[in-house]
């Protein structure tokens, strides 16, 4: 087995100063259609005398791993048996042990994680739970890390560009609209390039319920087993290329599971598109291999329907690699001493997913917090409900008590409507509020609240406790790092 090394370093940081630290991080992506491993070094300080929050500095792909078709068994499941023999075969490749790792993660992603054995399968790989992050991404968390692996955040924001990142998988497409380096807007749809697979022979080995649709649309039932002749396989190319920007710029879907989250809203207008996932391989001309599935076509018809609709196509840096780059980063923060902690608090916890909320100070607050957190709770991925989580709220520099009692009503208005195994098991708030928050909040949450923390939708965290005699705690950000 040969493994490829490559190195990427970030942005110079002449001006960071002690002192600084490497972790060696591990990343596991186990797609529809493929696996892979990705190893990488980070360099940890602080940039600069001024800004005193630990981030990382520098990141160097220490090595990547060969990508394995994803293996199923007859019914369907994933198998672990070669996934293990990827994982073994990539550390022993890489000169690596497991005693080496400080951080990583273990992502499922797109119709993999509908497996129903796809929780069994994380934690089979995920060695230490208390150092990795695992997560069975739904479509949203799987088009969030995509927009970032893919370089497309960071051009947006370095551009100053409103992007579309389009990425093409095996069994969906994740579509996210960037602002600015803000993700404003995310959708995702059944349509990928394993929907349907053949043999060499052209023989159907398999055909998932969104390839069987668009087969319906252009008049066709096939069972498995039946042949799939080219013209055939291009034209569902064709139509899949062109039901994907009907739908993305606004047009009505053909049929109504078309969607796998809510359609898009209305598109703004674009400076271009950046494609990522394994189908962009093809339609930037960096693969010519065939793997008995749609990938050649659909590359090919996209990248015409994305030219013959006008749109500029901006190159990414990721392709198939973009949804895990690097695994995960561990950053330690210091809450600020204005937190709240219930004596009942049940500290530490460990891998809280971080779900964010924005709120603002306008008028009426309480109402505006409530209908945020509503937000932020109902947009979440059915496959990640039911497990630990924390809700971070930011938001500008706070005016004064009196706006933040109401933001704390809001809250409290906003969780009295969840069942009780729906509910944060902490909130984290990036403005010095938490001690305030937190009593008001006390009399019916058990519910610690720490404040002066900077997360980002991509975060995990670990919450310990109060560090004896300070009135602080240190918080553990298990943040996936994507190029920088």
């Amino acid at each position: 087995m040969a493994i490829t090394t490559h190195e990427h370093h970030g942005h110079d940081h002449d001006g960071a100063v002690g002192p600084h630290t490497h972790l060696t991080s591990v990343g596991i992506d186990i797609g529809s259609s493929t696996s892979h491993l990705m190893f990488s070094q980070l360099l940890i300080g602080y940039p600069s005398l001024h800004q005193r929050r630990p981030m990382v500095l520098d990141r160097r792909v220490i090595a990547r791993s060969p990508i394995l078709l994803t293996p199923f068994s007859g019914d369907w499941n994933i198998e672990a048996a070669p996934l293990k023999e990827l994982v073994d075969a990539t550390f022993q490749e890489a000169g690596l042990a497991r005693e080496n790792i400080d951080t990583g993660a273990v992502i499922i992603t797109g119709e993999a994680a509908r497996r129903d054995n796809a929780r069994k399968i994380a934690e089979l790989f995920s060695d230490e739970s208390g150092r990795f992050v695992c997560a069975t991404a739904g479509p949203n968390l799987e088009t969030i890390m995509a927009a970032h692996g893919s370089g497309a955040v960071l051009k947006s924001r370095e551009e100053g560009l409103t992007v579309l990142n389009i990425d093409v998988g095996g069994g969906t497409t994740k579509v996210s609209v960037i602002d600015d380096g803000r993700i404003q807007s995310t959708g995702a749809l059944n349509i990928g390039a394993r929907l349907l697979a053949h043999d060499e022979a052209e023989i159907l080995t398999r055909l998932e319920k969104g390839g069987r649709r668009f087969l319906a649309d252009l008049g066709h039932d096939l069972s498995i087993g039946a042949k799939v002749e080219e013209d055939l396989r291009r034209r569902l190319a064709t139509r899949m290329a062109h039901v994907l920007f009907d739908a993305v710029t606004g047009g009505k879907p053909p049929w109504d599971d078309l969607y796998i989250t809510a359609p898009l809203a209305d598109l703004p207008a674009l400076d271009g598109i950046l494609f990522s996932g394994g189908v962009s391989e093809y339609i930037y001309g960096r693969e010519a291999s065939v793997f008995g599935d749609l990938g050649p076509y659909l590359g090919e018809e996209i990248r015409k329907e994305a030219e013959k609709r006008g749109f500029q196509i901006f190159d990414s840096s990721e392709g198939i690699r973009a949804t895990v780059i690097g695994a995960s980063q561990y950053t330690v923060q210091l809450s600020g001493e204005t937190i709240h902690v219930p004596e009942a608090a049940n500290l530490p916890v460990r891998n809280l997913r971080v779900f964010v909320v924005h709120v603002d100070w306008e008028s009426p607050v309480t109402v505006r917090s409530e209908t945020a957190v509503k937000k932020t709770l109902s947009e979440r991925d059915p496959e990640v409900r039911g497990a630990p989580f924390a809700l971070a709220f930011l938001s500008p520099p706070f005016i004064g008590y009196g706006a933040v009692q109401e933001l704390a009503r809001g809250i409290d208005a906003a969780l009295t409507s969840l069942p009780v195994e729906d509910r944060p098991d902490a909130l984290v708030f990036e403005q010095n509020v938490g001690r305030v928050v937190g009593g008001i909040l006390s009399s019916k949450w058990n519910l610690p609240c720490v404040d002066e923390i900077n997360l980002s939708e991509l975060d995990f965290i670990d919450v310990g406790e109060v560090v004896e005699g300070e009135g602080f705690v240190p918080v553990v950000v298990k943040s996936l790092a994507f190029g920088v």
